[in-house]
């Protein structure tokens, strides 16, 4: 487990430099929206939690999502960041490497080793992960099996569904 003062300023520096990924134009954008530190009284983050939550909205660039921004939110357990965070979107996507509860799934979140293996890993790539994947479907590693195969054998009907999906939901990327 992290000590209290370690994560605290391994968190801060993270999300310092997810407030980078905030500016117009820039790749794998990222606006913030809220994060432990938003409270300003210090005192109640120096206390040790078991879980910290981030949350805020990635902007795709894929044809089916460049229309909108999705929102997500990303907890981190106490034992951050030896564990990785679990991803979860909050705006609902159809989407072969998303649950319909909004779990996300990628390699490198996923699987406990790999995450492990790649301790340099920021949670600023964490989101540049999550557009990459939800711009480029990964249907062998499918957490829906069904879209994940509909994906592959049936490209036009997933697209449609997909788009369908942006337009009940869309976000403003303002």
């Amino acid at each position: 487990m992290a000590t209290t003062g370690k994560l605290n300023k391994e968190l801060w520096t993270n999300i310092t430099r997810l407030k980078l990924l905030g500016k117009p134009n820039t790749t794998n954008r990222f606006i913030l929206e809220s994060n432990p530190f938003d409270d300003e009284d210090e005192e109640k983050v120096a206390v040790e939690k078991d879980e910290y939550v981030i949350k805020g909205k990635i902007f795709p660039s894929s044809n089916i999502y460049k229309e909108t921004a999705l929102r997500i939110e990303m907890k981190l357990t106490s034992a951050y960041p030896i564990e990785a965070p679990v991803v979860r979107f909050l705006t609902p996507v159809y989407h072969p490497n998303v649950e319909s509860d909004g779990t996300f799934c990628h390699q490198l979140l996923s699987n406990a080793s790999r995450w492990k293996q790649n301790r340099t890993a920021t949670l600023a790539d964490v989101i540049k992960a999550i557009a990459k994947h939800i711009d480029e479907p990964d249907p062998d590693y499918s957490i829906n099996f069904d879209i994940g195969k509909e994906f592959i054998e049936n490209r036009a009907e997933f697209d449609r569904k997909a788009s369908e999906m942006v337009r009940r939901n869309m976000i403003s990327r303002d």
